[in-house]
């Protein structure tokens, strides 16, 4: 679904933002989750990233025409930055990898920041031992208070020295003879390098040599995931960025390869399988473990999308998972149940 999120206009400066789901109008939605991967703390709740999963709950809830507009306080503007994650709205089916766009978090004061005069606050309070000087007392009316101004004292005067004289530096010798050498010898080997020196050869007439034209740059090269994201590129080309990072940048890869995946691009989906997958799983990478039930809906929806390399890995999968389930294994047996029907 191509869902758009956006700073909400009707709330200037609160930091709230905007959820335009098309078409979704009538449907309700209690609450969003917002997770990332490769941190501890993935999911995100009012008072910021959490290891335990958290919700956000709407402000407000609306339809505008056939669209569903879920507005988000100003906690998630807060804690989110620009860039890729994954948003997920369960009473909604929804859970992909979007775009947060640019939106300033609430000015000073709307939620109690730095600085702000909060209710109830303590005054500050004297510290022990320490003993305030007494203020000057003022003058009464009977006394009569003089000020004169202290004698100024002058300096004995300096006694007066002869002043020293240097002492004559001798006259140099006259340098005229050398300089008359040194241009008779320059004179002479300019004659002799212009005798023995080779003459130039000719250039052909009418021909210019054509500049070099420079190597096109890679804008891509340098480029974070939200600026990919940015470039509508084709699936195929993303997966294959994502791809080329995975040894020197595995975070940047995962993003990308999911935001091939959810295009709908089916080699993406598997690539994206292969990293969930227990049999394909390389540590060190951007997940922290292996997810066989998210490997498993993903090796099924790569081979709806059309990829016929995803049935033999498939299969593998789920001889794991039968296994593991007559084992006792509850996630084993609830993952055959849901993706093997």
């Amino acid at each position: 679904m191509r869902l758009r999120i956006e700073e909400d206009p009707h709330r200037p400066g609160e930091g709230c933002a905007r959820l335009v789901l098309p078409g979704m109008a009538g449907r309700e939605a209690p609450f969003v989750t917002f997770t990332r991967e490769g941190f501890g703390a993935d999911s995100l709740g009012p008072d910021g990233w959490q290891v335990a999963a958290g919700r956000l709950t709407p402000i407000e809830s609306g339809a505008e025409g056939d669209d569903l507009v879920l507005v988000l306080g100003p906690e998630a503007a807060e804690h989110l930055e620009p860039g890729p994650v994954r948003l997920g709205i369960p009473a909604l089916g929804i859970d992909q990898v979007v775009i947060w766009p640019e939106i300033a978090p609430a000015q000073s004061g709307k939620r109690g920041g730095f600085g702000a005069n909060r209710p109830g606050q303590a005054q500050p309070r004297r510290m022990p031992g320490r003993v305030e000087p007494p203020a000057p007392k003022a003058p009464t009316e009977d006394e009569t208070v003089v000020i004169r101004a202290a004698p100024r004292i002058e300096p004995p005067p300096r006694p007066i020295e002869p002043p020293i004289r240097a002492p004559e530096a001798p006259t140099p010798p006259s340098r005229l003879p050398l300089i008359l050498a040194a241009l008779l010898l320059l004179a002479s080997a300019g004659a002799a390098a212009w005798w023995f020196w080779p003459a130039p050869a000719p250039q052909q007439a009418g021909v210019t040599p054509a500049p070099a034209t420079p190597a096109p740059s890679d804008p891509t090269a340098t480029a974070t995931p939200a600026e990919i994201a940015a470039m509508n590129l084709p699936p195929a080309r993303v997966l294959a960025i994502g791809q080329a990072r995975q040894a020197a940048r595995p975070q940047d890869a995962l993003l990308l390869i999911e935001l091939a995946a959810d295009a709908g691009h089916a080699p993406a989906i598997s690539a994206l399988a292969r990293l969930y997958d227990p049999a394909t799983f390389a540590p060190g990478g951007a997940l922290s473990m292996p997810n066989p039930t998210k490997a498993a809906e993903l090796w099924r929806n790569a081979e709806r999308a059309g990829d016929t390399t995803a049935a033999a890995p498939r299969a593998i999968l789920r001889d794991r998972l039968e296994t593991a389930a007559r084992g006792g294994d509850t996630v084993a047996q609830l993952a055959l149940r849901d993706f093997w029907p």
